[in-house]
């Protein structure tokens, strides 16, 4: 099997029967036919070098800043099957441990605060991995530019494996929370370069399939996480195994990406092998990067730290915040008039199908992770259910948002075509999240499964279209760049939907206890008894069913209603504004050639 896929570092002639299919799933006598002509050919062919010199009016409103580095008018090699099914399983490996990590530690933190005796800061477990991710994954595009994917990816690989390694050893919690910290560096590359490697190695027409692909194995990796860290939390041999067991998987990864992701040395993409790695290094914006980390570490912390461990209305959430705008405004400085390669480009949000596009990503994340906080705690508060039935409701969306991907990716590939379909994506999300805001306690159990199927077939369908769109809109050579901005977005919707969430839901929440609650006031009960009852219900819903008074209860549960309803309107204007985002993308063609030339 080595001997014959080795053979498919060849390129492959561009004919019209090149595609692969869904994830290169392809018969067995079309991968021999393409090994064939793999055999024949090498990647110094000068009889297929591309011609892409003209991609467009719009293609030159983003001429390669890059210098030294191959571009767009070089040949652009493609891969044969066979190849891409081992590359891409490789990358979905990374991606499937990247999800996995980010919810691992839900069922493990009760198991580690005991073990450590430190539950009041407990929450940092996963607060250092959501960090070090959002801060660094937009890096690896242009990093990955000049340095090339292999080494990239082989770091991140090593990387998130070290991170592993060091929470499996941790004797403390800080010990711990660096080992997240560390594995959140890797987890971002791991991400970002699988989007960024598979418009290498794939033309834009199939592009998306394989992206559906990705959004699936996150999906699954995301879902699994619960459950693979409460096995090994309670009988796999304790928590430390469940960070232990990933590494094997990253040296798989690794293998696989040395072994097989062969970008030859004319690859516009594959960094410039001409030049030493400390004179490639030179090259990198390195002020950029330093203000781009700085500026998200600090948004990130404000809005994770927010309204819980500091007060809106102290001095030092208000100090966090004008340094947070201050670092904002240096990154764009330098990006827009200090560097002449910037790291993560801004000028090219001046194209509409960029900016709409990543705004889209922005709101429609934005909404969606907030649904997904908060659904489950109207479940638990108003309803009354157990962590097991809460989340056996949220099984579904993970199934609806394959298909979305897939599904995207399916009509993309067939018809060349984007822009009413991710229309249709916009109107899927907002119909749904109507339907999450007229849910109440009598809502009918067989509509509680569905509650989050709507929205999220949506939202998948919005985040693999966006992705393409943006990436048609400017050279190949700009796609890592393009993709890390599409990353940015995300990550700082992300964050954001759930500060503001939170925000809304602890505002409303405090207003109708006050409200409602105090209104009790009688003989029988006094301001202070329902003070104090207050105090209790807005810090645990579970006190509500269990503990509370019978004559408080129901008014208990009233509030978490409207509280929750609050936040399900914020996504759904969330969700309207990524819609009109969406109205200025502009269609591109998707061509069928890695070399744009077809």
């Amino acid at each position: 099997m080595r001997g014959s896929i080795s053979s498919c570092a060849e390129e492959v002639p561009q004919t019209n029967d090149t595609y692969t299919g869904l994830a290169g799933v392809v018969v067995a006598s079309e991968i021999q036919d393409q090994q064939e002509e793999c055999r024949r050919l090498s990647y110094g062919s000068t009889s297929s070098t591309s011609k892409i010199g003209n991609v467009g009016v719009h293609a030159r409103e983003f001429e390669s800043e890059t210098d030294g580095l191959i571009t767009g008018d070089q040949q652009k090699p493609e891969f044969c099957a066979a190849k891409i099914q081992i590359i891409m399983t490789s990358m979905y490996l990374g991606i499937f441990l990247a999800a996995l990590d980010g919810t691992i530690v839900s069922t493990l933190m009760t198991h580690i605060a005991s073990e450590f005796q430190a539950l009041p800061n407990i929450s940092w477990i996963a607060t250092g991995y959501l960090l070090s991710t959002s801060c660094f994954q937009p890096l690896y595009g242009k990093i990955s530019d000049v340095l090339g994917r292999k080494p990239m990816l082989v770091f991140s690989n090593v990387l998130f494996g070290l991170g592993c390694l060091i929470c499996g050893c941790s004797n403390n919690l800080w010990f711990l929370v660096t080992g997240r910290f560390v594995t959140g560096i890797g987890g971002g590359g791991l991400t970002s370069l699988a989007s960024i490697t598979t418009s290498d190695i794939v033309p834009l027409r199939d592009r998306a399939l394989y992206q559906g692909m990705c959004n699936l194995f996150f999906a699954i990796g995301t879902s699994c996480g619960g459950l693979v860290g409460g096995f090994f939390g309670e009988h796999g041999g304790g928590w430390r195994v469940a960070f232990w067991i990933q590494i094997p998987v990253c040296i798989v990864s690794c293998i696989l990406i040395i072994a097989y992701l062969d970008l030859p040395p004319r690859h516009p993409n594959g960094g410039e092998l001409q030049t030493s790695y400390k004179q490639r290094l030179q090259k990198l914006d390195w002020q950029g990067a330093i203000s781009l980390v700085t500026a998200l570490f600090l948004f990130m912390l404000t809005s994770s730290l927010g309204g819980k461990e500091i007060p809106y209305n102290s001095k030092l959430f208000l100090l966090l915040c004008i340094l947070t705008v201050i670092a904002g405004a240096v990154f764009v400085g330098i990006e827009t008039y200090l560097t002449s390669d910037p790291i993560l480009p801004v000028s090219f949000l001046k194209d509409r199908s960029v900016c709409a596009g990543s705004l889209a990503n922005f709101f429609c994340v934005m909404g969606m992770i907030t649904v997904n906080f908060y659904l489950p705690i109207y479940y638990a508060s108003v309803m009354n259910m157990g962590p097991t039935d809460v989340g056996k409701r949220s099984v579904p969306s993970f199934i609806s948002i394959a298909l979305g991907s897939l599904g995207a990716g399916y009509y993309m590939k067939r018809t060349g075509k984007y822009y009413w379909f991710t229309l249709l994506g916009c109107l899927i999300v907002i119909l749904g999240l109507l339907q999450v805001n007229f849910i109440s306690a009598t809502t009918p159990v067989w509509q509680q499964y569905l509650l989050q199927v709507t929205p999220g077939l949506g939202v998948s369908i919005l985040i693999t279209v966006t992705l393409l769109a943006m990436i048609a809109a400017v050279p190949h050579e700009h796609q890592a760049a393009t993709t890390s901005i599409s990353y940015a977005f995300r990550s700082t919707g992300c964050t954001l939907g759930v500060s503001l969430g939170a925000a809304i839901f602890g505002n409303r929440l405090n207003n109708q206890l006050d409200v409602k609650v105090l209104s009790l006031v009688s003989e029988e009960h006094s301001e202070a008894e329902l003070r104090m009852i207050i105090s209790k219900a807005a810090h645990s819903a579970e006190w509500i069913h269990r503990e509370a008074p019978h004559f408080v209860q129901a008014t208990l549960i009233e509030c978490y209603h409207y509280a929750c309803k609050a936040t399900f309107k914020f996504c759904l204007v969330v969700a309207i504004l990524a819609s009109i985002s969406c109205i200025f993308i502009k269609e591109h063609r998707l061509h069928t050639s890695i070399s744009r030339d077809k």
